[in-house]
This record gives C-alpha cells, structure tokens and sequence, in this order.
C-alpha cells in the first residue's frame, strides 16, 4: 500500500466542491462521510457564511482512500487509525508552517513562474489557516512585494503579469464558488476608469461572499455609463469602486457623483491605495479601510446604520 498521508498531500485543499459533488464522485452517501467527519474529523470541509461545507481535491480524495479501506475488511475506526499513524511518521513538526516561510515560498515560486509550486504551496495554506486569514496573510503581502519589485527593477513586467494572473485565476474560482444568488444586500464592484489593477477588489468582493453578501464583479477600468447601466439593472445597495493611483482617484469620484445624481439612496464606498488623499467627509462617498477584513466589517457597519434608520 502507498502511503497514504503522502498521496494525500498531493492533492489541492482548495475548498471548492459541495457535498452532492462529492457524493457523485466517491459513490459514498454524505450521512456516511458527514458521520466520518463528526467522529474522527475526516474529511476537513470548510464553511461558507451560511454554512455550506465546500469540499477540497484533498477531502475528496480522503473519502476515497477510507471507502477502500473499509471495502477491504477494515472498519472505519482502523482506518482513520492507520491513517493517523502514517501521518504521525511521516510528518516533519506538529507545528504548522508560520505565514512568513508560506509568503517566502509563494513568493519565490510566482518570480520563478513555477505555477504547480506555488498552487501547492496555496493548497497548504487553505490547508492550515482559513480561506479569509491565507488572503490577508499571503496573497495580498505577494501582491504588494511584487507590485514593489517592480517598481523599484528588481522583478521584470513578465513576472509581475505572471504573478496578478496566477492569483487573479485562483480567486476568481473562489469567488465563483462562494458566490450566492442573493444574500445581506447586494454589491457591485469595480475598478475606476482607466483602472487595470484589480486584485485588490477582487479580494474584497471574495471577503464580501464569504459574508453571504451578492456580489456582481465587474473588474477593471470600467467606464461610468457601464457602471450606472448595471445599476440600473441590479438596484444594488452597495456600490465600490477601486483606484490605485491619484488620477484614477478622481476618475472614481466623478464616477461615484455620477452615480449619486441618478441612486442618491446607494451606499458607494471608495478605496485602493491611490484614495488616500481623499477626504472623508463627501456626501454619500466612504473612503474604505485598506485591511480588507476591515473593510467588510464597516460596509456592514454602515449599512446596518443605513436600515436602522428607515
């Protein structure tokens, strides 16, 4: 027999799949693996907001390797035991890996354009940590060493590109994932015009979902007629809108006047990294924190001050 904690290791802990998914892909009823999971803590689901379990590659695999166990005589118990034992002897420390090595080794593999490293050392992370501490902890320091690399020469354009690519596809899955249909009010997103850099947003739109918010993501450099007609169309409570330089600021500021003029009801909040001479006293205009788990915590401030006072 292969051993076990090894082959499993190799799978993606990306939680992306739902329970039925799983269930079509291992011919095990969920009773059975949710009871697997009560009992013995395996698999390792994530939760949504709302307390979907999402399923990893890793989970999916587990399931596998504990059914085949089972088929061959053992009982489930002796399973996860032998399961636990060669984790035991093959693991290296008890300690989870600090945030510092996972940055440093993600980092070193995005300017090498290694994309199965650095997809392996992202599935250790969500591994480890939640999806919401992995993104302030790895993604978002990667983003800005290497948005300083190159701006100071040391990282060329090509690895800067590759690097927003690489970590644009990944949180793009999981937006797509967490992603509702309706939830505690709805969002739209999007980047000033002339604004390319989006990944900040995107960030705040996943931590957003995450928080059962309904997010409509519309990206980069979006003009402001686009912006007014997808309001038109989705009645958003919320709008943000991302600027990462000066000139882009004030692009975001027309835009959000212009939006206030037609919807002065909607809530638009304002940030990025070129907002920071923004002043924060504009009718209708937040200036958004720049720790995203701050940011969402006062959209929903805000907007439960907002409905407490209708």
């Amino acid at each position: 027999m292969i051993n076990s904690s090894r082959f499993l290791q190799s799978y993606s802990a990306l939680p992306l799949y739902n329970t039925k998914l799983v269930v079509g892909e291992t011919g095990v009823p969920a009773d059975t693996f949710r009871a697997w999971e009560r009992r013995y803590g395996l698999p390792r689901p994530q939760r949504t907001e709302g307390g979907q379990r999402l399923y990893s590659e890793r989970d999916i695999a587990t399931i596998r390797w504990l059914r085949d166990r089972t088929n061959e005589g053992l009982t489930i118990s002796q399973a996860v035991a032998l399961l636990e034992t060669e984790t035991d002897t093959t693991a290296p420390s008890d300690q989870p890996r600090s945030f510092e090595a996972l940055h440093g080794e993600l980092l070193h593999a995005l300017l090498r354009f290694d994309a199965p490293s650095a997809d392996g050392v992202l599935s250790e992370a969500f591994a480890l940590y939640p999806l919401d501490v992995v993104c302030h902890n790895i993604v978002q320091p990667v983003l800005v060493n290497v948005g300083e690399m190159w701006h100071v020469g040391s990282a060329s354009v090509a690895q800067e590109h590759f690097t927003s690519q690489f970590l644009r596809r990944k949180l793009l899955a999981l937006l797509n994932i967490y992603d509702v249909p309706e939830g505690r009010a709805t969002v739209v997103a999007a980047c000033a015009p002339g604004e390319q850099h989006d990944l900040g947003l995107l960030l705040l739109a996943l931590l957003l979902v995450r928080r059962s918010y309904r997010v409509v993501y519309l990206g980069s450099d979006v003009p402001s007629d686009a912006l007014l007609h997808a309001v038109q169309h989705v009645h958003p409570e919320i709008i943000c809108i991302s600027a990462t330089s000066p000139t882009t600021a004030e692009h975001a500021l027309m835009m959000a006047h212009t939006v206030l003029a037609e919807r002065p009801e909607t809530l638009i909040f304002v940030g990025g990294q070129g907002t920071g001479h923004v002043r924060d006293d504009q009718p209708g205009i937040q200036v958004l924190s720049s720790h995203g788990v701050a940011a969402v915590e006062q959209i929903g401030s805000v907007l439960a001050t907002r409905r407490s006072a209708f």
